[in-house]
């Protein structure tokens, strides 16, 4: 029994030989490789879970102004807060406690660095409760600045 050979284009119509097919199939691989490298960076930097923090460690109290000064309830919440964060210090609490004016008329920042996320925890939940409806007071979880 003999066999007719058949035309490679009819078998593999989108098949290129020759230089230009070889080249193609190269630069194919090429993509793919740079690719998974990609993809697989990612993945490499990721942390275990134990080692990400578990919760914020630090506090900014910010008294603000609009061109007036800062408004007396305003400055009761950063007195409340420093009075707050000062006994929270003198326990252990708070590693840390920068206050920096901001501002030429009164603005000031207020930052306390805690020692653990429990004290953390429920320190920011007291002195956001105090700055709650207040005009001019913003409470933000941030990192303090050296």
């Amino acid at each position: 029994m003999t066999y007719a050979p058949m035309e490679d284009a009819r078998l593999f119509p989108f098949r290129r030989t020759g230089l230009i097919g070889s080249l193609r199939l190269g630069l194919i691989l090429l993509v793919m490789g740079v690719m998974m490298m990609g993809a697989s960076k990612g993945c490499a930097e990721a942390k275990p879970p134990e080692t990400l923090s578990p919760a914020p460690q630090s506090i900014s109290v910010y008294a603000l102004s609009r061109g007036k000064g800062v408004p007396d309830q305003a400055r009761e919440v950063l007195a409340h807060s420093r009075t707050l964060l000062k006994s929270a210090q003198e326990r252990g609490e708070v590693r840390r406690m920068v206050e920096q004016r901001i501002g030429i008329e009164g603005e000031t920042r207020l930052c306390a660095e805690f020692s653990d996320a429990e004290s953390a925890h429920s320190m920011i939940e007291q002195i956001q409760q105090l700055g709650k409806g207040v005009d001019l007071i913003n409470v933000k979880v941030e990192p303090c600045s050296p």
